[in-house]
């Protein structure tokens, strides 16, 4: 009896002892690999930094957004695998050929794992496009609240219209007269009033929307429906030059008094394929037709993500006096950790920096089995020089503004932000060694004529998005609806923060313990 019960004694110990570690050491098990190339670009990964690319980064697995900007933005969402080398690639010159079109501003290409853009495409009983006669129409739903709430209108295939939310609206003919409408959307519902007598009518803009291949989902202003976006098609869409005040109209009520109709002259279009949506903002003028069309074959070829299993081995490294920064790098693949620390690295030859305030030192080291490094760190400094264009733009070190562009630094890891007024912000990372002596050029692209206004659509779900037919209703309420929901954007988690102890599986332990041991112990009280 009393060789059992020590049994039980080691039993716990050895299930409620966690795993060894030394005092402070950064360990991290089995990490993954995101690799970006995307080359004479940088690439900012949120949560983690802004590098030239190619790039590769040692990192927790989880989801990381990984964000290119210039002629065309690239935002692709993936996930890092522990053992697992995640490689995006990114060409964003060919992204931009395969978009065509007249009064395109700006470019937008989004990859994201976990979402689905496409529509299923449903075929009703009912004909969609169907024109109910006179100045009827079919008012559709279409979940449009940016830059203002909008509705759709259907008349036929070829007189679908994006209606405004307040104003007065000329929306098709019926027998030679003009139908003539206040319009007021609300979520899920759009209301429409003739009126007469109108002293601004909304100017209308056509875009025919394209794509290859064919039959795939479209948006407008992050907006869809169910049956009737898919390319080829075409549509109007509001084109207000300027800001109109006190517009009016009669209805069979009374006066209708507009206090400002904003003006709306950019429209976001979106075309999509599974993980793929290529969005455009698109000026429009009013009575002229804008064709937009979207190579997403090219688009698939020019985004993809690529996954390799990776061999890694362990990389020990500490220093004196301790608790120094660490980076490890082999000129791509890039490392970061606090001495002292064990790190899981492919087979090669890395270059081992560690920093602390003033004090630094660097070793190179070939990997091929598992490795230690020890670094006794020194006095030392490092010379960056940053080149900008255009030659005024601001430098940042670390978020502080610069005076010189010739900087004397202590060795580590720096991040580089340049600006200038009409020109992109840029930032990057970059990693001084101990004497080492860099020059960086760091290039600004203009800002595009308008003020960018991406608008991200939320991945498709269930819900009553179909479209009724034949849906239509007056009301004489003149008041616009305010704090309308804008659509969300794709679910975004956060990075995954640094990484350690799981404390959670020493409760689990403990609780299959209890059990064992009350389950030895019963058994032991029948036997006897």
């Amino acid at each position: 009896m009393r060789w059992k019960l020590i049994f039980l004694a080691f039993l716990m110990a050895g299930l409620l002892v966690p795993p060894a570690y030394s005092a402070g050491e950064s360990t991290m098990e089995r990490p993954g690999y995101l690799f970006v190339e995307a080359p004479g670009n940088v690439a900012e990964i949120e949560g983690v930094g802004s590098y030239t690319t190619p790039v590769g980064l040692v990192l927790k697995p989880g989801n990381y957004t990984v964000r290119i900007t210039g002629n065309v933005t690239v935002t692709a969402r993936v996930s890092v695998k522990a053992g697992e080398a995640t490689i995006l690639r990114v060409n964003p010159d060919e992204i931009a050929e395969a978009v065509s079109g007249e009064g395109i501003v700006s470019i937008w290409a989004i990859f994201n794992e976990s979402a689905n853009y496409s529509r299923e495409k449903l075929n009703p009983p009912f004909n969609p496009f169907a024109f109910p006669g006179g100045c009827g129409s079919n008012s559709g739903y279409l979940n449009v609240s940016n830059p203002y709430p909008m509705g759709l209108a259907v008349r036929g295939r070829d007189e679908v219209y994006i209606t405004l939310n307040g104003t007065f609206m000329h929306i098709g003919d019926d027998d030679g007269k003009p139908c003539i409408f206040y319009v007021e959307v609300y979520p899920g519902a759009t209301h429409s009033e003739s009126v007469r007598n109108a002293t601004y009518l909304v100017p209308w803009a056509r875009l025919e929307i394209d794509s290859v291949p064919q039959g795939l989902t479209f948006y407008i202003n992050g907006g869809y429906n169910r049956y009737i976006f898919y390319t080829p098609m075409g549509l109007y869409v509001p084109a207000i030059p300027r800001d109109v005040y006190n517009a009016t109209a009669v209805s069979y009520y009374g006066t209708v008094r507009i206090p400002v109709i904003h003006k709306l002259d950019t429209h976001t279009v979106g075309i999509a394929e599974n993980h793929y949506l290529v969005q455009c903002l698109v000026r429009v003028v009013p009575n002229e037709t804008r064709h937009i069309s979207v190579d997403m074959e090219k688009v698939k070829s020019s985004l993809t993500v690529e996954r390799r299993a990776v061999r890694a081995v362990p990389l020990k490294v500490d220093s004196e006096p301790g608790n120094a920064s660490l980076v490890v790098t082999d000129g791509v693949l890039r490392a970061f950790a606090t001495t002292p620390a064990t790190l899981f690295l492919p087979p090669g030859n890395y270059t081992v920096v560690a920093s602390k305030g003033n004090l630094s030192a660097k070793e190179s080291v070939f990997l091929a089995e598992s490795a230690s490094v020890f670094l006794r760190l020194s006095p030392a400094s490092a010379a960056l020089t940053v080149v900008t264009y255009p030659e005024n733009a601001t430098v940042l070190l670390n978020g502080e503004e610069v005076k010189s562009k010739n900087l004397t630094l202590s060795p580590g890891r720096y991040n580089i932000t340049v600006k200038a007024p009409g020109y992109l912000t840029k930032s990057l990372e970059v990693i001084l060694a101990p004497n080492e002596s860099k020059r960086i050029e760091v290039s600004l692209e203009k800002k595009p004529a308008v003020e960018d206004r991406e608008i991200v659509t939320s991945p498709p779900s269930g819900g009553a998005d179909d479209t009724g037919a034949g849906e239509k209703s007056q009301t004489r309420e003149n008041s616009v609806p305010e704090n309308t929901p804008v659509p969300s954007a794709p679910p975004t988690d956060d990075v995954p923060g640094p990484p350690g102890r799981d404390n959670g599986s020493l409760w689990v332990k403990a609780g299959i313990l209890a059990g064992v041991v009350g389950a030895v112990y019963l058994a032991l009280r029948l036997r006897r």
